[in-house]
């Protein structure tokens, strides 16, 4: 099928005009699509979803449109658009589900593209930092009081920094590659970052801090925002939408947008946190959604920065000592780089563990 025949497949309506492939995320294959609609034009996102990854795809949209509705009940009580400030899951025309299922048994969605909308990739402007905050931290808000017990399970364990451990541990025992002797030093500071790092998990199990839904992927690329007024409109890639600790979203956003450097850089004398870009996205984030957290949950956002960045750092650590069997990599050692690079940010994140606190505090 082509996908003028996928679109045809979903109830939207007017005449089809074009279509462009999209190189943005690492999972689904991501199509821009035009329409025409009583003389306007329509643009649609459609993609296909990746079954290796999600592999129970009905469940995944029933979680998103569940989502997505809720977010929509309190866009409308804010005064925003629903158009621009939540995303829009389109049904089948046969059967009216928020998929289409095609003769290879491929799963399809069409999403309403937001108008007039841009996203960053990478960000260093302060403004635009803190606008990101105030995006997820605004989901947040909008999702509160949601009963989390409803949502698809989308990656097991995804944020489960013990199994995470265990994992890695099991890798380092096995050493199926023989490169645990290359890697003695990081596998000790990762082993000593092991209790302060799993502390979050242990707070979800017994009920110290509250489940909510969580994004777990607050990257800047996904908040849209109006290309004329730079201001942030609807977060997008609900896909890993799950239950969780507000701590991750917190925690993973500052890893991703505070570091000084990206993520892979093996320079390791410049990796740390930038504290203004930390306090930017706090403002931002914490002015949203403050006052629905709880006095205990507050005090572990640093501590989700910190688990944030360690378990990251054993992901790739794992997946070096496995043979790169996960990440993909453009040169040999590239795990390695990354996995060094998040183990000196958490290093950092400790070192400047009271100026950070200090920070939260004038927020929360």
């Amino acid at each position: 099928m082509t996908i003028h025949d996928i679109c045809e497949s979903f109830d939207i309506g007017g005449r089809y005009v074009s279509c462009t492939e999209l190189s943005t995320g690492n999972i689904n294959s991501t199509y821009h699509v035009k329409y025409v609609r009583d003389g306007e034009n329509k643009d649609y996102i459609v993609q296909k979803i990746n079954k290796n990854v999600f592999t129970n795809p009905e469940e995944l949209m029933r979680s998103i449109v569940l989502v997505t509705d809720y977010v929509r009940q309190n866009v409308i009580k804010k005064g925003l658009s629903t158009k621009r400030f939540v995303l829009r899951a389109f049904l089948a025309k046969k059967d009216r589900k928020p998929f289409f299922i095609d003769e290879n048994g491929d799963y399809w969605r069409v999403y309403r593209y937001i108008k007039n909308s841009i996203t960053y990739d990478t960000v260093d402007d302060l403004t635009i930092i803190q606008r990101v905050g105030e995006a997820f931290g605004r989901f947040q808000d909008c999702l509160e009081g949601f009963d989390t017990s409803k949502l698809h399970i989308s990656i097991p364990d995804f944020h489960n920094t013990p199994a995470r451990y265990v994992a890695f541990e099991k890798a380092v025992k096995e050493d199926v590659c023989g490169r645990v002797k290359k890697v003695e030093s990081q596998i000790e500071k990762l082993l000593g970052f092991k209790q302060k790092a799993c502390l979050i998990q242990e707070y979800l199990d017994c009920g110290k801090i509250p489940m909510r839904v969580t994004h777990n992927d607050t990257k800047c690329n996904n908040v849209s925002f109006d290309m004329d007024t730079n201001q942030p409109l609807a977060v997008l890639d609900l896909d890993t939408v799950m239950p969780g600790a507000i701590a991750y979203d917190f925690g993973d956003a500052i890893r991703f947008i505070a570091n000084t450097v990206i993520e892979d850089c093996p320079n390791l004398d410049d990796v740390g946190i930038d504290v203004d870009k930390y306090n930017a996205f706090a403002k931002g984030f914490l002015g949203q959604v403050s006052q629905n957290l709880q006095e205990f949950e507050k005090k572990t956002l640093n501590l989700g920065v910190f688990t944030m960045t360690v378990e990251l750092a054993v992901r790739f650590l794992t997946d070096y000592i496995n043979g790169d069997k996960y990440f993909k990599t453009r040169y040999p050692g590239h795990n390695l780089d990354r996995a060094n690079n998040q183990i000196a940010l958490a290093q950092d994140v400790l070192k400047k563990w009271d100026v950070l606190e200090e920070i939260l505090q004038k927020y929360i």
